[in-house]
């Protein structure tokens, strides 16, 4: 008899049940430095101590954005394949986009390099909730300058399929947005094509 796949991790986490009262309040620098720590170890150390609060992925809890980096001599456990955390280059060329039988090259960063560290948060207490561990450190995600309503850049979603939650929005190196696909990190581009910052549709 054969036994149907496990469900994806995105799959589960649409599976939990929907989120009352949840703590959406901004994060003071102790408690994102706390964070950090509990997530990342010593892996990375946080470049500011203003981390981003927002609903990331679209499940209804609290998630925070922070921008960090390898800390001296941990660039090892950064990269390490078993480490408690995923990478993903946000710029990479999707997989529909990848020649036939070429599969996704795991992302590798540098010493130095600068990362946008997500942690998903777990109920209503969400990234503060201490059971909260699914963490992301992306890269080419720019410098987050504030989390958006997601609603306000419907060209992220197919029509009819509007997700909730908030985005991530850059200006640094340039201006664009990180958003949660359903199943990884992407970046968007918010110039116009004469090369200027667009205004998002209001909320």
């Amino acid at each position: 008899m054969e036994h149907a796949p496990p469900p994806s991790p995105a799959a589960v986490e649409h599976l939990r049940p929907a989120v009352v009262d949840a703590d959406f309040t901004p994060a003071r620098p102790r408690e994102v430095r706390a964070a950090v720590t509990l997530s990342l170890g010593r892996a990375v150390e946080p470049l500011r101590d203003d981390g981003l609060v927002g609903d990331f992925n679209g499940d209804g809890a609290p998630d925070l954005a922070v921008e960090v980096r390898p800390a001296a001599g941990h660039l090892a456990e950064v990269n390490d394949e078993v480490a408690n955390w995923t990478i993903q280059d946000c710029a990479a060329v999707s997989a529909s986009a990848r020649p036939l039988g070429h599969p996704r090259v795991r992302p590798v960063v540098a010493e130095d390099e600068r990362l946008v560290a997500i942690l998903h948060g777990y109920g209503a207490r969400g990234w503060r909730d201490t059971g909260a561990r699914q963490v992301y450190l992306i890269k080419n995600g720019g410098g987050p300058a504030a989390a958006q309503p997601r609603r306000a850049y419907p060209e992220l979603d197919a029509p009819g399929t509007e997700s909730g939650g908030h985005v991530l929005t850059s200006t640094s190196p340039a201006p664009g947005v990180v958003y949660w696909t359903g199943a990884r990190y992407a970046w968007r581009d918010a110039r116009n094509a004469d090369g200027s910052g667009r205004a998002p549709v209001a909320p």
